[in-house]
């Protein structure tokens, strides 16, 4: 199954279902953040965010403002939120019986490796994944990739920039 986010499309062949979770026919008119999809697999949930600011209509000025909301926090502060309403949705949905996997990717090839991995610990304290009074934690992997990462993480074929052809 394939979902399209602008000008990456995702190939979810593998799961068992995937939704584009980003949608109002889904929750309808509520101020909930969301994450862009959700993919089910036999031992997990993915939650899925995608930021795109190499995408080719965005502007230099674009990408500038996307790296200082990166940098400034501002944007992992809007990851956080959107996870903690999705999982929230979910869990009153009664569809949070998996562990899950939450998976940003920011398709931008100039964030190099260690800011990345910054950038998820940052995230991680942003959320958080686990409180000492709680039984578990809310999020079983949490982590920030590049368009490489993800494709060395899922493999080749998991996602693909659909105005470079086939690849």
């Amino acid at each position: 199954m394939l979902i399209i986010e602008k000008d990456l499309e995702f190939n979810f062949s593998d799961a068992l279902c995937a939704i584009k979770f980003d949608d109002c026919a889904i929750h309808g008119n509520n101020s909930m953040k969301r994450v862009d999809f959700i993919s089910e697999y036999d031992d997990c949930y993915r939650f899925i965010e995608v930021k795109d600011p190499d995408f080719a209509d965005a502007t230099e000025e674009n990408r500038k403002q996307f790296r200082q909301n990166l940098m400034s926090g501002k944007l992992l502060n809007s990851f956080a939120g959107k996870y903690r309403d999705s999982f929230l949705f979910r869990q009153l949905e009664g569809k949070n019986n998996k562990p899950v996997d939450y998976i940003v990717l920011l398709s931008m090839a100039s964030l190099d490796d260690a800011l990345l991995i910054n950038k998820t610990d940052q995230l991680h304290r942003e959320i958080p994944l686990t409180h000492n009074t709680w039984t578990s934690s809310s999020a079983r992997n949490c982590v920030i990739l590049n368009l490489q990462k993800y494709k060395e993480v899922f493999g080749e074929g998991s996602v693909r920039r659909i105005s470079k052809g086939a690849e």
